[in-house]
């Protein structure tokens, strides 16, 4: 298939699958004769995989890591153990942090259908926003109630 297929079925832009090329996620492609560039399933398979591990917040450095550990089949499981208990680190600070968003934000929805104005100033959301900024400037003890 074609860079613009592979895009669509993937559901991300050609710039995007050249991007990842560049950046060593995504094999260099084999080309036709014309200078087009040929994908496959593998590569359609690749570009879901690498579009999921964004969604669940691992950077493209450590998608990268990722892939290469898996075409090394056995690797150190130190590493692995590395990598996963970062990624749970940081996955539960985001769940804290979006809780605490959303506690914020359901208050802030409510007191805004109470108060019957037709209309709000684009603050308001800045202004949740902002507190995120600062809750997530200190760290968390552990100790805090949610």
């Amino acid at each position: 298939m074609q860079i613009g297929e592979l895009a669509r079925r993937v559901g991300i832009n050609i710039q995007t699958i050249r991007f990842y090329e560049r950046k060593k996620l995504l094999p260099s492609p084999a080309r036709k004769p014309s200078g087009y560039r040929v994908y496959t399933d593998e590569d359609l398979h690749r570009l879901r995989f690498i579009r999921q591990a964004k969604a669940l917040g691992f950077s493209l450095d450590e998608i990268r890591e990722i892939l290469h550990l898996r075409t090394q089949g056995a690797c150190p499981c130190g590493r692995v153990v590395d990598l996963g208990e970062a990624h749970l680190s940081e996955i539960r600070q985001t769940i804290r942090r979006l809780s605490g968003f959303e506690r914020e934000l359901s208050r802030a929805v409510k007191k805004w259908k109470i108060s019957g104005q037709q209309k709000l100033s684009g603050n308001e959301f800045c202004v949740l926003i902002e507190r995120t900024m600062e809750v997530g400037k200190r760290r968390p003890s552990g100790n805090e109630q949610t």
